[in-house]
């Protein structure tokens, strides 16, 4: 299909684009919480275009930061008639880094915050092109101030890109979204799957969430929930919907399956991950007090920041008052105090045998924890294996 530049502008003027909206599944409740919003043009005569017939089309002729600012106010529309049928949804778009050079669109989002239209929380964009956005200081201080907003910023298919890492550590995203194609591949390939749990426990160490696209069969769907991975999307559980449809799909309420164990797991490998490099720091700093740099805040956090206590105290607590949950709190806030006694002692230059001490007593409280931790997992898999699907 040949298009035009004036095609798009007359599909504008028509009204003939829209949005349709892929549920997310929290895999934590097997439940949707939200949406990415996908853009759809419809022709008079009832036919689609695909997107990927018009959208290069828009980005070869510049206007793609055209398409999205007449659009977005098509979405506030939307999200307020989903949050009046169904409440607390969140939206996800796509913005490419081009597109954040245009101040009128970053405008548009802070008004609409400021003028209360749109509660940031209920707001998600999704930056393509990380190596354009890294190499650029204005648009990493706009998006700041979009997160200072409460917008929450996904990057989006993580690990295409030679700059994705560098650039993850620039910006403040909180939502990590890989690639859909290392999902398809994953069922296929070790190898492909173990780089899918990294990036999930990458992103569960630096406290974002983890969401993954193009799930598109049970299969996959089963390997990333005990993954530990936040959100899935993917046409096992639905294709994109046209807004009444997607009310209709919401008031349905399906539920698929749910389960901790992937939260659970995640959290106990960043916890012992830390662990396990504050003790190396500490005897690289007995070994060589005089050495320069300084051991870093994540490693002496208290027990309410790490990994595990943001699960524990969090999401985790949709297991509270079983007994193994419950016995976690006392030995995990014992290696937190016992950690800050140590960097206290070793700043003290205490003595070998206080260190080794504190030490032992440390590893002590580490294996309780993680005897319970493993006894609590195990429990809850069988618990699931017995429980109809």
């Amino acid at each position: 299909m040949d298009l035009t530049a004036e095609d798009l502008r007359r599909a504008m003027q028509r009204g003939e684009f829209s949005f349709h909206y892929q549920p997310k599944v929290s895999f934590l409740t097997g439940r949707v919480e939200g949406a990415e919003a996908l853009i759809r043009w419809r022709l008079p005569d009832g036919a689609l275009v695909p997107p990927g017939d018009f959208i290069p089309v828009a980005e070869a002729r510049g206007m793609v930061a055209d398409v999205t600012r007449h659009m977005f106010p098509r979405l506030l529309d939307d999200l307020s008639r989903i949050h009046a049928d169904q409440g607390e949804d969140r939206l996800a778009f796509n913005i490419s880094a081009n597109e954040l050079d245009d101040p009128g669109l970053i405008h548009l989002v802070r008004e609409a915050i400021e003028s209360n239209r749109i509660r940031g929380p209920h707001l998600e964009i999704e930056i393509t092109e990380g190596t354009a956005v890294s190499r650029q200081e204005v648009i990493v201080q706009r998006l700041t101030e979009l997160m200072d907003a409460g917008v929450s910023l996904a990057m989006d298919d993580y690990g295409t890109g030679f700059s994705s890492l560098e650039t993850l550590s620039r910006l403040p995203f909180s939502v990590l979204k890989l690639d859909q194609s290392f999902v398809m591949r994953m069922l296929a390939s070790t190898k492909t799957a173990t780089m899918v749990r990294t990036s999930i426990a990458m992103a569960q160490l630096l406290g974002i969430r983890s969401v993954m696209e193009g799930v598109e069969s049970e299969q996959a769907y089963r390997m990333l929930l005990h993954y530990g991975c936040s959100e899935a999307q993917g046409y096992w559980i639905s294709p994109a919907l046209p807004l009444p449809d997607y009310l209709d799909f919401r008031r349905r309420d399906p539920v698929w399956p749910c389960s901790p164990i992937g939260m659970l797991r995640m959290a106990q490998l960043t916890h012992a991950w830390q662990y396990k490099l504050l003790v190396d720091m500490l005897f690289a700093y007995l070994e060589d007090p005089d050495a320069p740099g300084s051991i870093p805040r994540h490693l002496h956090m208290n027990h309410e920041e790490c990994a595990l206590g943001d699960w524990y105290h969090g999401l985790g607590q949709v297991l509270s008052g079983d007994p193994d949950f419950d016995r976690l709190d006392r030995p995990h806030r014992r290696m937190h105090d016992l950690c800050a006694e140590m960097l206290d002692a070793t700043r003290r230059q205490a003595s070998r045998d206080r260190i080794r001490q504190l030490m032992t007593n440390l590893s002590e409280e580490s294996n309780a924890l993680h005897s319970t931790l493993q006894r609590l997992e195990m429990r809850l898999l069988f618990e699931e294996l017995h429980t109809p699907q």
